[in-house]
């Protein structure tokens, strides 16, 4: 029997949430592990708690979904997670002002040196990213993401 492939969720909520739900419930007939990771979030009020994205997760998953503690910095805790071997893709779905930050500091190399499958939800479905977030996506992040029933980039 072959180890499960463990999902590391880069999540806060978003106008996107339920594509992401979506998105982990489609994987769920996988042999799956998920974990959940929530960035801070800048504005107050804005996240979601720990205990209800949990909850939503795991609803969504059909299995209880783990949690990482995030840090004051979530690439070196999403880095360490990968280094250790904890996970093997990634699903990143953010509001446009953390995409616009980690765009900023090079994230599409610094996950692109990772070595792992990263998917990235939009964080608004009906909006396009702004040029220069999409310009600086890897190619093989889905942007759009699939509709449902078809195979994504992994």
């Amino acid at each position: 029997m072959t180890a499960p492939t463990r999902i590391l969720i880069v999540a806060n909520r978003t106008s996107s949430t339920p594509m992401l739900l979506e998105e982990v419930s489609r994987r769920k007939e996988a042999e799956v592990e998920f974990t959940l990771l929530i960035p801070p979030e800048k504005s107050a009020g804005a996240d979601w708690s720990p205990d209800d994205a949990r909850a939503l997760l795991s609803r969504a998953a059909g299995q209880d979904v783990g949690q990482l503690d995030c840090g004051p910095d979530a690439f070196d805790t999403i880095h360490r997670a990968v280094d250790a071997g904890n996970c093997d893709e990634i699903i990143l779905n953010t509001p446009p002002e953390h995409l616009t930050r980690l765009i900023h500091h090079d994230l599409r190399h610094r996950l692109e040196h990772l070595g792992i499958p990263v998917r990235v939800i939009p964080p608004e479905p009906d909006a396009p990213l702004p040029d220069h977030i999409r310009d600086n996506m890897p190619s093989e992040w889905s942007y759009p993401p699939p509709s449902p029933g078809v195979a994504g980039t992994y």
